[in-house]
């Protein structure tokens, strides 16, 4: 089975359906197998959605709609826990014309394909970039009498998939890691290791001591754009900063290649992450660490000292052995 491959800068189409989103409700498809859900936040902040009949094998030439309404700052995740649905042949372009799901958003009051899924892998979780999202579910005929359709758990979140750090009530999406509370950890791109939300900014400040440094190395790192990363090129983009503002000796990152490792200057860092609302990409994982920073001077100091330690050692051991060789030609 296949999935289709996430929009990016390389795929043969970029198809975007441009109907306007007029509504969240639409009117339901008379058919066998047919449905139209919508579900509200207000009512479930997660819950689970499924194919008609699953486990059974769902009805042929069936279309379903979950429309997915948050409020404010949520944004609906969605993770397939099983997909299984027919594909008559290897290669299809897109998952055009053979059973699939299908995700959409809003982007400018615009409706816009999110990804298409089909055929029996796993597709990877999804996030809207706003407060709702429309899953559509469409079946043709001639399926084998094996397939058993999908099973998906959806989430209204405000942590934009973001487990780490402790998130700032005064942003949108900043999280912050401050060395009295955790020393060491990881932190990664909304929705990590699925696809990262068109249109969004998240901020990652690093707090340490007054005499510690911060340390990041990245794990992994897929963030859709051409170096140097700028609007021009329709670039997502990681900027690093030891202050607040921009950095401009430290030049943003995109693309495949992981960022060197990186070491802050003094005891405050911070990371942005920015997607625009074009292409996608899987994202990054870091690990940070908050280490101290020793005074050049002192370490000079005692380097000098244990010099002197092992002088006085090495000396001493000198003279025990030449008493034990008069000793030895005394005898």
């Amino acid at each position: 089975g296949q999935n289709m491959p996430r929009k990016n800068r390389v795929s043969e189409t970029l198809l975007g359906i441009c109907a306007a989103f007029s509504a969240l409700t639409l009117a339901p498809v008379r058919g066998n197998g047919s449905c139209d859900h919508v579900i509200m936040s207000n009512s479930s902040k997660n819950g689970t959605i499924t194919s008609p009949l699953y486990p059974n094998p769902y009805p042929e030439n069936a279309r379903c709609n979950y429309h997915f309404q948050g409020e404010g700052k949520e944004r609906v995740q969605i993770k397939f826990t099983d997909f299984d649905l027919y594909m008559p042949h290897e290669g299809i372009k897109e998952c055009e014309n053979v059973d699939s799901v299908i995700g959409f958003i809003t982007i400018k009051g615009q409706r816009e394909r999110l990804d298409n899924f089909c055929g029996s892998h796993l597709p990877n979780q999804i996030m809207s970039n706003e407060h709702r999202m429309t899953v559509i579910f469409q079946s043709f005929g001639n399926r084998p009498p094996s397939v058993k359709g999908f099973r998906a758990i959806y989430q209204f979140v405000t942590n934009f998939g973001i487990p780490s750090g402790r998130q700032d009530p005064q942003g949108v999406c900043t999280f912050i890691y401050n060395s009295s509370e955790v020393s060491n950890g990881t932190f990664s791109t909304p929705n990590y290791p699925g696809v990262y939300p068109r249109d969004t900014e998240c901020h990652y400040l690093f707090y340490g001591k007054s005499n510690e440094k911060i340390y990041i190395e990245f794990a992994y790192f897929d963030v859709e754009g051409v170096p140097p990363c700028l609007s021009d090129t329709a670039s997502d983009y990681v900027e690093f900063s030891n202050f607040r503002t921009v950095d401009r000796k430290i030049p943003r990152h995109c693309g495949n290649l992981r960022p060197t490792k990186i070491e802050s200057d003094a005891d405050f860092f911070r990371v942005a992450f920015k997607s625009n609302d074009k292409f996608d990409g899987t994202g990054f994982e870091a690990f940070y660490q908050f280490r101290n920073n020793p005074d050049p001077f002192t370490v000079r100091q005692v380097s000098a000292v244990q010099n002197k330690q092992e002088g006085l050692r090495s000396s001493t051991l000198t003279t025990v052995l030449a008493h034990i060789l008069v000793f030895l030609i005394g005898q």
